[in-house]
């Protein structure tokens, strides 16, 4: 994300700093359980990460600067800051800023480099939906791999929400006449039909409580209070 005119008149993390109406809409649209790897480009400082605290300044990305970090671009890369590997990537800024932005993945990623980059446009109103469309279509993470199945599959502890400990609802989607159950997730892997749960069931056999395993999709997994009606 391009940094922002409009700031906080104190220091701050730079996330919080910038207040124009492209945070508003990233604050708006962010989801904790799939929220992107967000990198800031400051037309002072050059890439920064979010939680990186800053003051406030008065610079803009005029043509002269960008050309000024392009030539100079890995004073402002800041190698740290970048993820090992990157998969869909939204450049949200104005033109010299994205410039800036496609020069410095070019020089970090190579020929690693997703060949499609999607890219802000049109004015800032255009700009704020397209942002806001992307963040609303991403999807969940897999985090924090704990271990792996027979076949190399790595299993991880949570996914969106679902975490390895927690306790759901199970209602099967293909079967909504089934009594929901009680369901304790074990580890989430991507699976061959999608994100799937390792989960210990509830389930009575002639009256009796048995904790049974079973692999079922994330989407048969609620929090007791969406449990569809």
């Amino acid at each position: 994300m391009a940094c922002s005119g409009t700031k906080l008149d104190r220091d701050a993390r730079a996330i919080d700093l910038y207040r124009d109406v492209m945070y508003e809409s990233y604050r708006a649209h962010v989801r904790s359980d799939a929220a992107p790897r967000v990198l800031i480009l400051s037309a002072r400082h050059g890439f920064l990460q979010p939680d990186t605290e800053i003051a406030p300044y008065d610079e803009r990305m005029t043509r002269q600067r960008a050309d000024q970090m392009l030539s100079d671009l890995s004073r402002y890369l800041r190698p740290a800051s970048w993820p090992t590997r990157v998969g869909t990537v939204m450049l949200a800024g104005g033109k010299e800023y994205r410039r800036v932005m496609r020069a410095a993945l070019a020089r970090r990623y190579g020929p690693t480099l997703p060949p499609v980059l999607q890219e802000t446009s049109g004015g800032i109103g255009m700009q704020r939906s397209q942002l806001g469309a992307f963040l609303d279509g991403l999807q969940p993470a897999f985090r924090d791999q704990i271990g792996q199945h027979a076949n190399g599959t790595p299993l991880y502890r949570a996914y969106g929400w679902i975490k390895a400990g927690a306790l759901a609802t199970l209602l099967y989607r293909a079967a909504p006449a089934l009594p929901s159950r009680q369901a304790r997730v074990l580890s989430v892997f991507k699976g061959p039909s999608g994100p799937t749960a390792d989960v210990e069931v509830e389930e009575f056999v002639r009256g009796r409580a048995n904790i049974r395993p079973r692999w079922v999709s994330v989407r048969e997994l609620h929090l007791s209070t969406e449990v569809p009606a």
